[in-house]
């Protein structure tokens, strides 16, 4: 006996408790995993419902998604992607995005889609194609349409783990900027003849040919005279926009001098420039050898970068320009002036159809905002490239590069204005 009890009912009392105990204890555990399995559960749901959430926004987005890997293989593909590109999601799985994506500029049609994709693939960045940048791509079945597209670096714990492409066909959109475009050239070339008309008898009464002015009567047709000249330039200005939204320009490359092509520009603003009272200062390299462009092009990029110099830098100000090789490959053009220079705010604006940097429209009321968007397009259908640097206040420098190899020739039935 022990503590009065005996020692097989106090042997059978503690192995109850020690029952007890693990019965208990067991209970515990069991609420601790139901409880995690439970949760578990919950948050598998959640899961769940978050991507099913997820995959329901990106099938009715309107925008074409496609995710690709750092092998730029596709890991995701949404349902308008799917139909723009006439391939069901599982098909392009895994399969390398030119192959299902294949995007590429003009009527060249030579993919440039890893290319575009690297330059976000190399570090984090966003990448634009718009109306304007005359991109397309091809589906499975052979259709070409136009796309506009973001493509941004996907970052993953801090590394770029792919790349995610937002496209959408723009093709209607296309469309209407050309049945707009068309419109302007149709309106600016009706528009040409009555301006072409006023003009010449202005010129007649200036000449005295319908007898003499008096004083006042000059002055008014004098006016009347240079009102039709900024009209005509303007109009000329847009039928050159048209004409490169359109196609329709001629390029008829011939052996040019470009030293004696910028030479004769800089000449045809010495009457602007020396009422200005502005001083130039030139420096050619002999060595340029002559390049296959079309004089009639070329000589509008110069005009309109010299004329821009010319009017927007003040009395007694200084002009330089410029012609160089840059390396074996190009010619370099360099316009710079003392002028009032681009706010750093619209720097990115400034090859903008009808832009005016605010400074210069407080100046001058008489600009279009055509002449530098016309210089970029010819400069990039030459296979050139055009950039500047300004300071407002302090003056601007423009940069141009004409590849010796030339431009290339292409059939149109207009020329330039």
């Amino acid at each position: 006996m022990l503590f009065g009890i005996d020692i097989p009912v106090l042997f059978v009392l503690f192995s109850q408790a020690i029952a007890l105990v693990i019965i208990f204890a067991a209970f515990v555990v069991w609420r601790k995993a139901k409880s995690r399995i439970e949760e578990q559960e919950r948050t598998k749901q959640a899961l769940l419902s978050r991507t099913q959430e997820l995959q329901a926004i990106l099938s009715s987005m309107g925008e074409g998604i496609i995710v690709v890997d750092t092998d730029f293989r596709i890991s995701l593909m949404n349902q308008t992607a799917s139909v723009l590109l006439r391939v069901a999601p599982f098909e392009a799985m895994q399969k390398q995005v030119f192959e299902v994506f294949p995007v590429f500029r003009g009527k060249e049609q030579v993919v440039e889609t890893r290319d575009l994709l690297w330059k976000v693939m190399e570090q984090p960045d966003i990448l634009n194609i718009r109306l304007k940048d005359d991109y397309y791509c091809r589906n499975k079945a052979g259709g070409i349409f136009s796309i506009a597209m973001v493509a941004a670096s996907l970052m993953r714990k801090g590394e770029i783990g792919g790349v995610i492409i937002a496209f959408h066909d723009i093709q209607e959109e296309k469309d209407i900027d050309r049945a707009k475009t068309e419109f302007v050239s149709l309106a600016s070339h009706q528009l040409r003849t009555p301006l072409s008309t006023v003009n010449w008898y202005a010129e007649m009464l200036l000449a005295g040919d319908a007898g003499k002015l008096n004083k006042e009567q000059k002055k008014y047709v004098d006016e009347v005279y240079r009102g039709t000249q900024r009209m005509v330039e303007l109009v000329n200005a847009l039928l050159n926009v048209s004409r490169l939204e359109l196609g329709t320009f001629a390029v008829e490359p011939k052996p040019t001098d470009i030293g004696k092509l910028v030479q004769s520009a800089i000449d045809e603003q010495s009457p602007q420039i020396n009422g200005k009272g502005l001083r130039v200062e030139t420096a050619f390299d002999n060595a340029i050898p002559l390049v296959p462009a079309d004089p009639k092009l070329l000589r509008m990029v110069v005009q309109n970068l010299l004329s821009n110099a010319v009017k927007y830098t003040p009395q007694a100000g200084t002009i330089g320009v410029s012609l160089s090789l840059n390396s074996q490959k190009n010619v370099l053009l360099k316009v710079s002036d003392t002028g009032y220079g681009i706010p750093k705010s619209q720097h990115d604006k400034i090859f903008t159809k009808l832009f005016r940097a605010d400074n210069v429209r407080e100046k001058d009321t008489e600009g279009t905002g055509l002449g530098l968007y016309v210089v970029k397009a010819i400069i990039d259908q030459s296979g050139g490239a055009i950039w500047f640097e300004s300071e407002e206040n302090k003056g601007t420098t423009f940069y141009v590069t004409v590849p010796l190899a030339g431009m290339k020739k292409k059939e149109g039935v207009k020329s330039f204005a």
